[in-house]
Parts: C-alpha cells; sequence; structure tokens
C-alpha cells in the first residue's frame, strides 16, 4: 500500500482580513478568523480571549495514492499567479505553510529540487506530521 496523506496551507498575517487572504490565495478554504476576534470552537462555542493573529486555512486535498509530490505541485502551478500577493504578505509580517499529515505505507515520496525549489521561491513552509498507520 502507498502512504496517504492530507495537506492544508495555512496562512497566519499579523493584522490581515482573512477575506483579502481567502481571495488573494485563490483555492476553497475550511476556515478563517481575524486578529482581534473573540476565540471559538469550530462549533461556535466562545472561548475566553482573541485570537492574536488572522488565520486561513484552505483545503488542498488527500490521498491514498502515494502522490503528494504530485499534489504539492499541481497546488504550487494553481497558486502561482499569486505570487505578489504572497510576497506581500511575507513582507508584511505573514507565513504561508503546506501543511501536511501523512500516514506511512512501504514506500516514501521525493521532493525533488524543482518543488523545493518553488516552495522557496513563493516563501512557502513544509510541515510534515506523521501518523501511526493502522
Amino acid at each position: 500500500m502507498a502512504f496517504s496523506y492530507r495537506v492544508s496551507l495555512q496562512v497566519r498575517h499579523p493584522y490581515a482580513d482573512p477575506q483579502r487572504i481567502i481571495k488573494g490565495i485563490g483555492l476553497p478554504f475550511v476556515r478563517s478568523w481575524a486578529a482581534g476576534e473573540r476565540r471559538a470552537t469550530p462549533k461556535g462555542t466562545l472561548l475566553p480571549g482573541a485570537y492574536t493573529e488572522s488565520d486561513c486555512a484552505f483545503d488542498i486535498g488527500e490521498g491514498d495514492d502515494g502522490e503528494l509530490a504530485h499534489c504539492l505541485r499541481r497546488t504550487m502551478k494553481q497558486i502561482e499567479a499569486s505570487a505578489a500577493f504572497i510576497a506581500e504578505l511575507r513582507q508584511t509580517g505573514g507565513t504561508l505553510n503546506f501543511f501536511i499529515t501523512w500516514t506511512p505505507g512501504e514506500r516514501g515520496e521525493v521532493f525533488d529540487v524543482n518543488l523545493l525549489t518553488n516552495l522557496a521561491r513563493l516563501g512557502i513552509d513544509l510541515g510534515i506530521e506523521p501518523l501511526a498507520s493502522n
């Protein structure tokens, strides 16, 4: 069995309007909140305090096909048009991160130099969290 994965793009910024981030990135988003907004659970139950930064999470995809690098390459092509917007976010204190949960299978994955170069050029970090296989 190939490994399985789930990928999201997380964008954080000290003060940017989440709707502007969503529009600027141009991918389907899962959740967002604004700096200064009252904290809440995903179901809407209010929590103490306020968010200290704006946050948007975009659902990139998932699979059990072992094609994670392909998924990342496809997404990089989609957001290439947003390069100037991403640069502006980073210059004003924002961070971007592909967050990957990975359940190991019979093989690993290679992130070739072209993919890594494109991630670095756009300033997108890569986080991988392995999960226990069943």
